[in-house]
């Protein structure tokens, strides 16, 4: 039975974005006299940061004019094209992660950090496979 409201409550926390578990921190410690509850703000303060900083990674960093494009891999798309040629419906380009972050720049030098241009890509029909030195 225990191991049955274990998992359930891990299942509720998982569920929890960061604003419903710091509610229910205050809920369950309103009774903190405030010089405790500064911890808890700064907690608070530094998830959304982290929140907002893994947003900013994913998307792509060619937006100088303060304007979204209506497709935000336009650019990197065409830096692309001009590398590899004009892209053809069932074209394959095969990259190194190290020659992509050249062309097209990321703040998190990962391959997952292209998951979205590669799913542009595939609605396109090119397909993009990225090599990395960790596999």
């Amino acid at each position: 039975m225990t191991k049955v409201l274990k998992l359930r409550n891990q299942l509720i926390i998982n569920t929890l974005n960061v604003d419903n578990m710091i509610q229910l921190l205050q809920a369950l410690f309103s009774v903190m006299p405030k010089t405790a509850q500064q911890p808890m703000n700064d907690f608070r303060r530094l998830c959304l940061e982290a929140e907002e900083k893994n947003e900013l990674d994913a998307a792509p960093s060619n937006m100088d004019d303060g304007h979204e494009p209506s497709d935000p891999y336009a650019d990197e798309i065409k830096k692309l094209e001009a590398e590899y040629g004009p892209f053809a419906n069932g074209m394959c380009i095969t990259v190194e992660l190290k020659k992509l972050l050249e062309i097209c720049p990321r703040r998190r030098r990962r391959k997952d950090a292209y998951r979205n241009l590669q799913k542009t890509l595939d609605e396109m029909g090119v397909t993009l496979k990225i090599k990395s030195q960790k596999g």
